[in-house]
């Protein structure tokens, strides 16, 4: 699969680019690439798929500042999903085109008729984790704000529980259709909101809506070895749909915090764990920490500073199996020492043969 380009490169635009900057690029590249200019030009549909992905993101703030700090590893290992995330994006087109792109996406990812369904809005979260949580798995609960089913008039929007009537501007269809020169632009109905149909004595709970907002506290299961950027989807725990329609999802997005001691890659952990000179030129036990307590390992007599030690079975649990901790060994030198001390360090200095360290010797031979 080919590497995914920079969202800002893809716009056109500076990394500090205003959102009327990314709008303004994004609708002259949308219109560039847009199928209906292009024919059966499978390339130009890509670009314009690229063009609105990057748009999504750079468009909302929060998106942005997980791209900034993360890049494409900020939405999960699948990044963005058309299909899965469609439903979102394209809400946020009508302060551009309206619905100029409905009938193309429609023929590409199928109908997307969601507000005549009533579905719920998805709800996103993000939570961070400790690097010891994620490599365990842990249970987080979560407040989340959600709408629910207005209690007052049952979820029909209605204060007398009638039945709506059909909307007179648009007549039943959700839509209106505007002619601008040759091109034809559908709209969302503004009397009904595209439901279609309007209700004459609006709940006052909820103001016709159906629903009113409410905060949970849910619990979330992180699964044991979870990486930075999962999305973990919770089916029908988003927002209640409007007139009783069915609920959304709740994607709840974790991120593992930077640890004071690992590094991860993959299913391996990194750790620099430093030692003295006498312990590398001597040998010994030294100790390496490790994500359930201290561990004492041997050290050989001549190790190298950045010599790698590697402790299997300590790393992050990957389906059956664990992956590696590897200790990294740093030579650390004395910053101070006592009068004893250089007293000592200077007869070994006066005895020590060159002829032991054959990186010295093999320096000295290229010189």
């Amino acid at each position: 699969m080919a590497e995914k380009r920079d969202y800002y490169e893809v716009l056109g635009v500076s990394r500090n680019a205003t959102l009327d900057e990314i709008k303004k690029a994004y609708r002259d590249l949308a219109l560039k690439y847009h199928p209906d200019r292009n024919p059966g030009n499978k390339e130009a549909e890509e670009k314009f798929k690229e063009v609105t992905e990057a748009y999504e993101v750079l468009s909302d703030p929060e998106k942005r500042r997980t791209y900034d700090q993360f890049g494409h590893a900020g939405f999960g290992p699948q990044g963005f999903d058309w299909r899965q995330d469609f439903g979102r994006v394209r809400m946020d087109f009508s302060d551009i085109f309206g619905d100029f792109f409905s009938d193309f996406f429609s023929d590409i990812f199928g109908p997307q008729d969601v507000v005549r369904e009533n579905r719920g809005e998805d709800v996103e979260m993000r939570i961070s984790i400790p690097l010891r949580e994620a490599v365990n798995g842990t249970e987080r609960t979560i407040n989340v704000s959600v709408y629910e089913k207005c209690s007052v008039c049952d979820g029909t929007g209605s204060r007398t529980k009638r039945t709506p009537i059909e909307c007179l501007q648009c007549h039943g269809t959700g839509k209106v259709v505007y002619q601008q020169g040759f091109i034809s632009i559908g709209q969302t109905c503004p009397r009904c909101k595209g439901q279609g149909t309007v209700i004459t004595d609006p709940c006052v709970n909820c103001h016709g809506s159906g629903r009113v907002r409410v905060m949970h506290k849910i619990k979330v299961k992180i699964p044991a070895g979870i990486e930075s950027g999962t999305s973990l989807r919770l089916r029908g725990m988003g927002n209640a749909g409007p007139r009783s329609g069915a609920r959304g999802d709740l994607y709840v997005t974790v991120f593992v915090e930077e640890d004071e001691f690992f590094k991860r890659k993959g299913a391996d952990l990194y750790c620099e764990v430093p030692i003295t000179v006498t312990t590398a030129v001597l040998g010994g036990e030294i100790e390496i920490p490790t994500l359930s307590g201290k561990v004492r390992a041997r050290v050989s007599p001549g190790t190298q500073d950045g010599t790698i030690l590697r402790l299997r079975n300590l790393g992050v649990p990957k389906g059956s199996t664990k992956g590696s901790l590897f200790a990294v060994l740093r030579v650390v030198l004395p910053k101070t020492m006592s009068r004893e001390e250089r007293r000592l360090w200077e007869q070994l200095k006066a005895i020590e043969n060159e002829k032991n360290y054959p990186e010295i010797a093999k320096f000295r031979s290229k010189l």
